[in-house]
């Protein structure tokens, strides 16, 4: 089954979107498995403070990506994913699993997903 990788600049709705999708193919009896920091157990604050830790992120993003790519379940990455080579590597796995790819950019005007960002990490 194909992997939905999401891309877009945080507080663009890309957990939204994805628990959407979740809920779409799940409705209609498809295993559907959603890979991000949260299911990983990664702290969004930390894991991006620096080179080394976005990089360890991202490492085990992708494993679990692959981890899951298989015939009978769609895998929707919902991360980040700005980074074009990382794109490209998900892209690669699922290809590799004989797999198809779509990728979904959530746009949002910046201001207005700014502060829905500022919003969301004051309240916790």
């Amino acid at each position: 089954m194909p992997l939905i990788v999401l891309c877009g600049i945080p507080s663009s709705g890309k957990t939204t979107r994805a628990k959407e999708i979740e809920a779409y193919f799940t409705e209609r009896q498809k295993k559907c498995v959603i890979v991000n920091e949260e299911s990983m157990l990664i702290d969004k604050r930390t894991a991006y403070d620096n080179g080394k830790t976005e990089k360890m992120a991202r490492a085990s993003l992708k494993a679990s990506v692959e981890r899951h790519i298989s015939r009978d379940t769609i895998v929707i990455s919902d991360s980040l994913n700005y980074i074009k080579g990382f794109r490209y590597e998900l892209y690669c796995a699922a290809r590799a699993q004989a797999t198809c790819v779509a990728t979904i950019l959530c746009d949002a005007e910046r201001d207005a997903a700014f502060t829905m960002y500022v919003f969301f990490f004051d309240s916790i």
